[in-house]
Formats: C-alpha cells, structure tokens, sequence
C-alpha cells in the first residue's frame, strides 16, 4: 500500500505571495491562450488579427496554474 505525501508547504506559501500580474511575459507565454487560441510562444491576438498590447487574463492564470502545478512535490512512501 502506498500514500502520497505532499511536500509543498513553502511552495505553496511562495505560490500565494506570487501574484499572477508578477509573472513575466515570458512566463505568460509558455502556455496557449484559452482566450484566443494562440499557441505557446505567441503573442494574444485581437479579434481583428492584431496583436494585444498585453496577454489575455484567462492566459494569465493558466500560466500561474501552470507555474504552481509545476512546483508542487509529490512522494510516494510505501507502508509494510
């Protein structure tokens, strides 16, 4: 039998005082646009094709999920 243990007390500590207007445009840009549909590496787009002068909020937050899904630490400790 096996149990999980997270070790994730200072990440997730970090995670809450990391805001997602902290991240840089490069971090934002890691992750595809759920608004828009850009993919990773691109920059949002407007309706009209152009480009956005700053990342959709649903990119943002999916980077931040994606930079705190990252940090997370899993052990699996088997019991006797």
């Amino acid at each position: 039998m096996s149990k999980i243990v997270q070790i994730s007390d200072w990440v997730q500590l970090h995670s809450r005082r990391m805001k997602k207007s902290e991240l840089t445009p490069k971090q934002i840009s890691v992750v595809p646009c759920p608004t828009c549909g850009v993919p990773a590496g691109k920059r949002c787009e407007l309706h009209s094709g152009a480009l956005r002068s700053e990342p959709h909020a649903g990119r943002k937050f999916a980077a931040f999920e994606d930079i705190e899904g990252k940090n997370r630490i899993h052990l699996v400790i088997d019991e006797c």
